[in-house]
């Protein structure tokens, strides 16, 4: 069993507050009410005559969306074999990549 000092200790637990302060920020603004001006606009008219721009600019937003999440797992996988991770956690996130 590895052996760690008091600074690694120390060091640790620095990088677990600033992560989660980070966290935290981000969770504040996802939970932050919506900025509305005084004046709502109506919403423009739904023509269902044909296929929509919008569906196709939404499944761009889902294939950028897929090509980050990919990035961001590969990117875990990297730092956490760097890291010394246990490989059952690195395999978990491998099977997510499939």
């Amino acid at each position: 069993m590895p052996s760690f000092s008091e600074a690694d200790i120390n060091a640790a637990k620095r990088r677990v507050q600033e992560m989660r302060n980070r966290a935290q920020r981000f969770a504040d603004e996802d939970n932050a009410p919506p900025v509305h001006s005084a004046k709502q606009e109506t919403p423009p008219p739904v023509d269902n005559a044909g296929p929509s721009k919008d569906n196709d600019e939404t499944e761009d937003e889902t294939a950028k969306s897929d090509e980050k999440s990919f990035f961001v797992i590969l990117a875990l996988i990297f730092l956490l074999s760097k890291e010394g991770a246990d490989n059952t956690l690195i395999l978990a996130l491998l099977y997510l990549l499939l």
